[in-house]
C-alpha cells in the first residue's frame, strides 16, 4: 500500500491532530514515525515495555491476549482513527495486549519520550488522545459485560451487524456482501467461543437462510432478521 501523508489523511479531522494547524504538521512528523505493516504482521506484543502509543491511520488491527495454553482471545478490532496501546507512568510496565495487522495497515507511532514535550506545546492533541483512550476503555468494558451476560448467538449476530455497518456492500439483488477478512477461528475469538461453536452457529444462520458464504465473502441475505437476533438474543427470534 502507498503511504498516506497527514495532509491527505481521510481521518485527520477526527484524529488526535484535528486541531493541529497545517503548518505544525512537520512538528508532528518529526515527533512520530509512520510505519506500514503487512497483513498478519505483529505491531507490539503484550508483556513488552509500553514505549508509546500507536494511531491507526489506515487498515484494520486486531488486539488480542494469549492464555497459558497459547490460545489467542481477540479483544477487539481497531478501525482508522483509533489509538492503540497504553502509556503507564512507569516506562517498564508492559502493554496489556498484543496488536496484529489484519490488513495492510499504516500506523503512526508516538514514542513516550517525544510525546510528552509535544503535548505540552499542543495540549489539544493530548486531550484528544485521552478521549480516544477513554473510548477504547469503554468499548473494552462493554465487551466484558457482553461476554458475561449475552448468549453466543447474540454476540455473533452483533459482530456480523457491525461488519455490515463498517464494510457492507449492497449487491444487485438487494443483499449485503462483506469481504471476510477473518478466519472462522478469529471470529470465534472475537465472540469468546471455541472455533467449533462459531462454525455451528454460522451453520445455523446459513440453514435459516440469514447468511450465505462464497469464497472469502459473506452474504447477508436478511439484515433485518440478523438485527432482530442481535437485539433479542435468541435464534428463536428469527
Amino acid at each position: 500500500m502507498r503511504r498516506i501523508a497527514c495532509e491527505n489523511c481521510p481521518i485527520r479531522d477526527t484524529s488526535c491532530i484535528a486541531d493541529l494547524p497545517a503548518k505544525k504538521l512537520d512538528e508532528f512528523r518529526g515527533m512520530s514515525s509512520m510505519v506500514i505493516y503487512k497483513p498478519r504482521q505483529v505491531i507490539f506484543h503484550e508483556d513488552t515495555p509500553a514505549g508509546g502509543l500507536y494511531v491507526l491511520c489506515h487498515g484494520a488491527v486486531k488486539l488480542y491476549q494469549s492464555d497459558r495454553f497459547g490460545r489467542d482471545h481477540i479483544l477487539g478490532v481497531a478501525a482508522p482513527g483509533e489509538v492503540l496501546g497504553e502509556l503507564p507512568l512507569d516506562p517498564q510496565e508492559p502493554y496489556s495486549a498484543s496488536a496484529e495487522a489484519l490488513t495492510a495497515s499504516q500506523l503512526c507511532y508516538l514514542p513516550r519520550e517525544r510525546l510528552g514535550p509535544f503535548i505540552q506545546m499542543h495540549p489539544m492533541t493530548g486531550i484528544r488522545l485521552i478521549a480516544a483512550l477513554s473510548k477504547a476503555l469503554g468499548v473494552a468494558r462493554r465487551k466484558a459485560r457482553d461476554l458475561a451476560l449475552k448468549r453466543a448467538e447474540t454476540r455473533l449476530a452483533e459482530l456480523l451487524v457491525e461488519l455490515v455497518e463498517n464494510a457492507g456492500e449492497t449487491t444487485d439483488d438487494g443483499r449485503t456482501r462483506i469481504k471476510l477478512e477473518y478466519s472462522r477461528r478469529e471470529i470465534a475469538e472475537m465472540i469468546g467461543v471455541s472455533t467449533e461453536t462459531a462454525i455451528r452457529l454460522l451453520g445455523q444462520l446459513q440453514r435459516r437462510k440469514v447468511i450465505a458464504t462464497h469464497r472469502r465473502q459473506l452474504i447477508i441475505a436478511d439484515v433485518e432478521r440478523l438485527a432482530r437476533l442481535a437485539n433479542h438474543g435468541s435464534l428463536g427470534a428469527i
